[in-house]
C-alpha cells in the first residue's frame, strides 16, 4: 500500500511540473529610492526612471569606464568607487552637471600624478555607486558589485 502512494505521489509531482512549467529569472537588486522630500520610501517603480550607468572594464581590466546617460532629468549625480589593496581601502569619485544628454568617465585602480600612473594590484572588495537625485527631489541609489580579476 506504501509503494502505491510513492508512486502516485511521484506521479503526481511530475504531472504537475511538466504541465505547469514555472519560468526562472534571475534575481536582480533593486536600487534604492528615498525621497528627499518627505524623507519616506518612493514606490519601486519609479527607481526606473534613473540616470543610466553601463559600467565596464577598460581592456587591461586596470579601470573601469562609466557611460552616463539620461542626464537630463537629475539635479544631481555623484559617484564613488571604493577597493581594497594590500589592506588599505582607496576609491576615487565625483560629479557630474546634469546639463542634459550623456558623458563618460574613466576611473582608474590607483593613482596618478605629474602624468605617470601607479596601478593597484591585490584588489578585493571593489564596489562603485551612483547616487541621483532627481528633479522632483527622488533620490536613488545604485550599487555595483566589480569582480576585478587581473
Amino acid at each position: 500500500m506504501r509503494k502505491i502512494f510513492v508512486a502516485l505521489g511521484a506521479f503526481l509531482f511530475l504531472f504537475a511540473f511538466l504541465v505547469f512549467p514555472k519560468t526562472v529569472n534571475a534575481k536582480r537588486r533593486l536600487p534604492r529610492a528615498v525621497s528627499i522630500k518627505t524623507g519616506g520610501s518612493a514606490p519601486a517603480a519609479r527607481t526606473s526612471r534613473g540616470v543610466t550607468a553601463k559600467v565596464r572594464f577598460r581592456g587591461d581590466r586596470l579601470a573601469i569606464i562609466i557611460d552616463f546617460s539620461n542626464l537630463g532629468i537629475a539635479s544631481r549625480i555623484s559617484y564613488n568607487l571604493s577597493y581594497t589593496t594590500r589592506g588599505t581601502t582607496q576609491g576615487a569619485g565625483g560629479d557630474i552637471s546634469s546639463s542634459g544628454g550623456s558623458t563618460t568617465r574613466e576611473l582608474i585602480f590607483g593613482t596618478c600624478s605629474g602624468g605617470v600612473c601607479r596601478y593597484d594590484s591585490g584588489i578585493t572588495k571593489a564596489r562603485f555607486v551612483v547616487t541621483t537625485v532627481l528633479k522632483n527631489g527622488v533620490k536613488i541609489i545604485k550599487p555595483f558589485r566589480l569582480k576585478v580579476n587581473r
